[in-house]
């Protein structure tokens, strides 16, 4: 190659401050692509968990519903159904639904609330089944027709049952089961799983004024009241 030839020869390419300032560029990029993925992963995880425990407190919640609107249901008036216990933790009741004139019939004897085996005091909250003292357990709401507690709703962490009385007052706690004219089921169902950005600090009253919570955990909650009449009661 001639000496000009050499002189007009220029090299094409890169130097190592573009090559750095490309990369910082890219990474910027590439982490706000991820900040945003992140933002919006997280807020469908939230907007899942929420639509879960909606459902499966609406499931359970209708069931109970649908049944304790049919306590005392004895259209021969013979075979002496009614509610059979009342309190805060539990609701249990009789209905003829085969209309023979007893109550010996398979699901017409209902129990609602916890299993004795997560809730031994009767309180409507579920006990600390890990033993880690930390009140946030959960179990089943359940239902036992004869045959044991079976679930109808999944991470239910209390349930109160508050009942209207024929004189119109309210307790959880009735001395005469059979004036109960109508009650106030309360749930509060927990998350499956924590959330690691989330911090329940909300405290959730009842309908008596009880209060659960705060809980300072990562999971989320939700409470449901729903008023159900017993049709047939003081009929």
């Amino acid at each position: 190659m001639k000496q000009n030839e050499r002189d007009n020869y220029t090299e094409s390419g890169f130097t190592i401050i573009e090559v750095m300032i490309a990369l910082l560029i890219s990474g910027l990029v590439i982490a706000a692509v991820y900040s945003a993925f992140r933002s919006q992963q997280d807020s469908y995880l939230a907007q899942e968990q929420v639509v879960e425990m909606q459902q499966n407190i609406r499931a359970g919640v209708d069931l109970m519903a649908r049944e304790i609107r049919a306590a005392g249901y004895d259209p021969s008036q013979n075979a002496n159904a009614g509610v059979t216990v009342a309190t805060v933790g539990q609701f249990a009741f009789t209905k003829d639904d085969n209309e023979d004139g007893d109550v010996l019939g398979s699901g017409e004897a209902i129990t609602f609330g916890f299993s004795l085996d997560n809730d031994a005091n009767g309180d409507g909250i579920v006990d600390d089944l890990n033993g880690d003292t930390i009140q946030n357990d959960v179990a089943p709401l359940a239902r036992n027709s004869g045959s044991g507690f079976q679930p109808i709703a999944e991470n239910i962490q209390a349930v109160e049952f508050y009942y209207i009385l024929a004189n119109g007052t309210a307790t959880t706690a009735p001395a005469i089961v059979a004036n109960v004219r109508s009650v106030q089921v309360t749930v509060l169902a927990r998350a499956g799983n924590a959330d690691r950005k989330f911090i329940n600090t909300q405290m959730y009253t009842t309908p008596s004024g009880a209060s659960w919570g705060p809980f300072g955990d990562n999971f989320r909650r939700r409470l449901v009241t729903i008023h159900v009449k017993c049709r047939n009661m003081g009929l």
